[in-house]
């Protein structure tokens, strides 16, 4: 069945929920930014801020292994051994042999196992990071960290609603400055996180007399994009390159630049990678060690993200850092899951602010929530907060008495922006703007890029959702809608519609495992 929704309600909802609108007929060229309330009753109604599925572990556990100094050790009388792993790609594992406490060496993951009578009864998988030489000597002199903390599914609307602790710490102690008008280019992290990663578009767009827009091929085919190993395109291996010591840590296995089952990297893309961590403990390691992260330890994904993320900090005091979290285990699948991490992620800040005061910081998510809720998400708040991700900066303290740079990026933040955007800012700080101490205010052509920094002054063409690009069906610029009240038109975009889902599922070899879809009617729903 085909559902539409321009409906008059839905209209007139949009018209009480968001503060701003377009409504001349100048869509070409002019592009909208709606400003609305976050904490809209439609949206409080279904916020759970007691949400936390730790609420019922043991508090009184502690772990019966410790991993310290390359020492394997027991802090009780148990029969434990423990195992060191590496990975040399994004699919493959080697263990090493079992050992008795002891010393290890300087393996980075350590699976530590515990039995009697020989059950599993615990397991552990701890990480230490021995300092490694950089892969290049830095460029700059003196270049400063940068640090990304992707949140993925993580809104605008759901960061102002999850983290106020973390926000005020960032706005406050930082003087970061949020994009609020951020758009995403795909539906999933997948194209957003090539654009991030990559610099390139993952799906054709076809914005042809949509706001100025056209038709855009893809930067890579499947073949392209899935098939051949991605270890010298990313945006860590430019920071590696330039000198800086380097970091992922991505809390699923399945990961944005692997999916869906393809190849990846073929050797770690940074000097300390985590995917292997992940890959062992969703998929590989010993069965009690599966469970160790899902809350009877009081511990989560997040915690061993957190520790690795300190552990990587501490290993280089004096070397320029770039660290890139991408955490999907907190709210991807749950609309109040942000909020149990704003304490935790607050004191990770509080404890690191000397070194934060010292970086640029990007705060952020790569869409908004989309699985699940159904009701929200085709309420008019929940459809745009889906496109609409969150994103803060903050730079060095030492620039901030810069006024042009600060009053460049406030003005660049009140428009649409993209993720291209956001990845040519980190590569004009890592190449470009070292070369004037962070002064050039200059517009820039990147090569080989199609975003414009946020430390620069952007080109001044309409910044509009086909020139960006972004998929018009992903646009949260606002515009006048008209509800279609003739059958007959109603029925030829619905045909239309259809016909377009069976040539892509076509066009992506999907034909033979997809039912071919058929149109029956338009129906219409009431929003909110």
């Amino acid at each position: 069945m085909l559902f539409i929704y321009e409906n008059q309600d839905i209209v007139l909802a949009e018209q009480n929920i968001f503060r701003d609108g377009d409504l001349t007929t100048n869509y070409m060229n002019v592009c909208a930014l709606p400003v609305y309330n976050f904490w809209h009753p439609d949206v409080m109604k279904i916020v759970n801020y007691k949400y936390n599925p730790l609420s019922s572990c043991d508090k009184t556990f502690k772990p019966f292994t410790q991993f310290t100094n390359g020492n394997f050790t027991v802090v009780e009388d148990r029969n434990c051994s423990a195992r060191c792993f590496t990975g040399s790609g994004d699919y493959d594992v080697k263990f090493g042999e079992w050992l008795k406490p002891g010393p290890v060496g300087n393996c980075e993951f350590l699976e530590a196992v515990c039995w009697e009578n020989s059950e599993e009864v615990y397991g552990y998988i701890h990480t230490q990071i021995t300092p490694q030489p950089p892969t290049k000597p830095p460029i700059f002199k003196n270049p400063p960290n940068v640090f990304v903390f992707l949140f993925d599914s993580l809104s605008t609307g759901q960061a102002k609603r999850s983290f106020p602790n973390t926000l005020s710490f960032l706005s406050s102690k930082l003087e970061s400055v949020e994009f609020p008008f951020i758009n995403k280019v795909g539906e999933n992290s997948w194209p957003n996180g090539m654009a991030l990663w990559f610099g390139k578009l993952a799906e054709a767009i076809n914005n042809e007399n949509y706001q100025g827009g056209g038709r855009i091929p893809a930067d890579w085919n499947r073949t392209e994009h899935c098939s051949i190993p991605k270890d010298n395109y990313s945006i860590f291996e430019d920071f590696k390159n330039y000198g800086y010591m380097t970091q992922d840590i991505d809390d699923w296995a399945g990961q944005m630049v692997n999916y869906p089952n393809c190849h990846g990297f073929s050797k770690p893309p940074t000097h300390h990678y985590m995917h292997p961590f992940f890959l062992v403990y969703e998929r590989l390691g010993m069965n009690i060690t599966k469970e160790h992260l899902k809350g009877k330890q009081c511990r989560e994904e997040m915690h061993a993200s957190f520790e690795y993320f300190q552990q990587f900090v501490d290993a280089y005091p004096d070397r320029p850092k770039f660290s890139w979290w991408w955490l999907n285990s907190l709210g991807h699948d749950s609309f109040n899951g942000f909020m149990r991490a704003d304490k935790q992620v607050l004191e990770l800040f509080e404890e690191n602010s000397e070194m934060l005061q010292n970086s640029f910081v990007f705060f952020m998510g790569d869409h908004g929530y989309r699985i699940g809720r159904k009701l929200f998400l085709q309420s008019p708040i929940g459809s745009f907060e889906m496109n609409n991700p969150y994103l803060s900066i903050s730079i060095p303290k030492h620039l901030r008495s810069n006024h042009t740079i600060m009053e460049t990026l406030r003005q660049n933040s009140q428009q649409l922006q993209t993720h291209f955007d956001t990845r040519a800012t980190m590569l004009d700080i890592l190449k470009f703007q070292p070369n004037s101490s962070f002064s050039d205010r200059h517009t820039i052509e990147i090569p080989n890029e199609r975003g414009h920094s946020f430390l620069r002054r952007q080109p001044s063409f309409p910044r509009t959702c086909g020139r960006l690009p972004i998929p018009s069906e992903y646009c949260i610029c606002r515009m006048k809608r008209v509800p279609i009240i003739d059958k007959q038109i109603q029925n030829r975009y619905g045909h239309k519609l259809i016909d377009y889902i069976n040539k892509k599922l076509k066009e992506e070899g999907f034909s033979s495992k997809c039912e071919n879809f058929e149109f029956r009617q338009v129906q219409f729903y009431d929003a909110l």
